[in-house]
């Protein structure tokens, strides 16, 4: 039995979509010098020799790719985008300016000096910024009108050399990052590892390896002569236990009676109390706590502690410092600082933003009404809201084709703003009300990455029927 895979391939839009990401993702794991390519090189350079042996797709149909792909960044950027926009948005609108206007200035100039047509100077303005939104959105004027040009043939010229332009500055300027990113330490003398390390320790970020990933421990002791002495009659409060042990009087049993102590309480010889803390606290405590003097009481040890990532939300909380929290009055243990799948340090002056996530421990009671305070325990489920997915994703189409114009000058958002906005509004709303529009992390990074890998291969499918035309045409001008 003979199988002929090209004619396969060519018959078959799926299996050749698939073939292509498997060989592309499979190039982009190989290591060239300790440096791998990526998967976003890997999976361009195999389209491109595929488009350039002669298979071909309905590129258009691939542009859903890279819709997941921005709605998805707009998601995870949501919790946090207004609380970083009103405070510090002027920075970026700036930043955002002077990179756009010298960026079109550049390539208008060099367009003119080097005559480009307008769809290849785009394309290599979008690829050599790694901005694959700015390729989108030229492609939208087209295909819309708005760009002012009707003549079809003229547009499918115009699209493919967009196509080139992008995938040929795209390489080069993603494998000269790559490059110098591994060039530089070298030529500066610096060990990354090393310096990473130092980094992470000064922010308060330890390796994975050395990071609290168990939960705090209860253990029970009687209090003795020598721990009424330590005592001297203070309360609770003014003993600060948790400041010189690093754990909490979590039960007090007197006389036989179970109490949760406040901070007025003053503990009595004869008096068994419950303390919880990690391991490392416990093994620190003071000789008065430990000498002869632990107990097991089922009722007293009887704790249930847990580890909830509680989201903030309140406005009351947002804007404080992390001191601020106070959590020692909650008897609670903070683990972990995440802001937008980043893991911040543990840092007391660091300011809170909505949807910031503190893995905290502790007695579950205690957990839940620390997350009252701040706001809500986020939702672990692995069920995702798909019909609020799809209502946005809907939403952000529609803002793509909305059109204004002033005189004979037309323009809108486009798909790919549209999306981003509409994105963005769902993941504010979801940090909001913990129980609309959740989608897993999980979910969100498979959606991510796949919409970018399958926009890749229409774009190196696309532009890989003529690149070698073209570049033959074009010359070295272009790089």
């Amino acid at each position: 039995m003979n199988i002929d895979v090209a004619a396969l391939l060519h018959h078959n839009d799926i299996l050749l979509l698939f073939v292509v990401l498997a060989v592309g993702l499979s190039i982009g794991k190989i290591r060239f010098a300790k440096m791998s390519l990526g998967n976003s090189i890997g999976v361009l350079v195999t389209a491109l020799l595929f488009g350039n042996a002669g298979f071909t797709f309905d590129t258009d149909a691939l542009n859903i790719g890279f819709m997941l792909f921005i709605f998805c960044v707009g998601i995870e950027a949501g919790p946090n985008f207004f609380g970083i926009f009103f405070r510090d948005g002027k920075h970026y609108l700036l930043l955002a300016l002077v990179v756009l206007l010298s960026s079109i200035a550049i390539t208008m100039t060099m367009a003119h000096y080097l005559h480009m047509d307008i769809g290849l100077a785009t394309g290599l303005m979008a690829g050599s910024l790694t901005a694959t939104p700015v390729l989108v959105g030229a492609k939208d004027a087209l295909n819309t009108g708005l760009s002012g040009i009707t003549d079809p043939a003229m547009i499918k010229q115009l699209t493919e050399s967009l196509s080139v332009g992008y995938a040929m500055s795209y390489l080069v300027g993603l494998v000269s990052l790559i490059f110098l990113a591994k060039l530089m330490p070298t030529l500066q003398k610096q060990n990354l590892a090393e310096s990473s390390q130092q980094i992470a320790r000064e922010r308060g970020i330890g390796e994975v390896s050395q990071r609290k990933v168990y939960l705090p421990i209860i253990r029970a002791y009687r209090v003795g002569p020598e721990l009424i002495n330590w005592i001297d009659g203070r309360n609770l409060r003014e003993l600060g236990i948790y400041r010189q042990t690093g754990c909490y009087i979590e039960r007090v049993r007197r006389n036989g009676i179970l109490a949760n102590p406040d901070g007025d309480a003053i503990l009595q010889e004869g008096d068994e109390i419950a303390l919880v803390g990690y391991p490392d606290s416990h093994a620190r405590l003071d000789p008065s706590f430990r000498n002869g003097k632990e107990v097991f009481d089922r009722d007293l040890l009887d704790l249930r502690i847990i580890e909830e990532e509680i989201v903030v939300k309140n406005d009351g909380i947002a804007g404080k410092r992390l001191s601020e929290l106070n959590l020692s009055e909650y008897g609670c243990f903070l683990n972990r600082v995440v802001r937008a799948q980043i893991e911040m340090p543990m840092d007391h002056n660091i300011l809170l933003n909505k949807g910031d996530i503190l893995q905290v421990s502790g007695e579950k009671s205690r957990v839940h009404g620390l997350a009252e305070r701040i706001g809500f325990i986020s939702i672990h489920s692995q069920i995702a809201d798909l019909l609020a997915f799809c209502c946005f994703f809907i939403i952000g189409l529609l803002l793509g084709l909305i059109t204004m114009k002033f005189g004979h000058i037309a323009f809108g958002l486009g798909s790919a703003a549209g999306l981003l906005i509409a994105g963005i509004t769902l993941g504010f709303l979801r940090a909001n009300h913990p129980t609309f529009g959740y989608v897993p992390q999980g979910a969100l990074n498979m959606a991510k990455d796949l919409g970018l890998m399958v926009f890749m291969v229409g774009i190196g499918l696309s532009a890989g029927s003529n690149l070698f035309e073209s570049i033959a045409h074009i010359g070295l001008t272009v790089f």
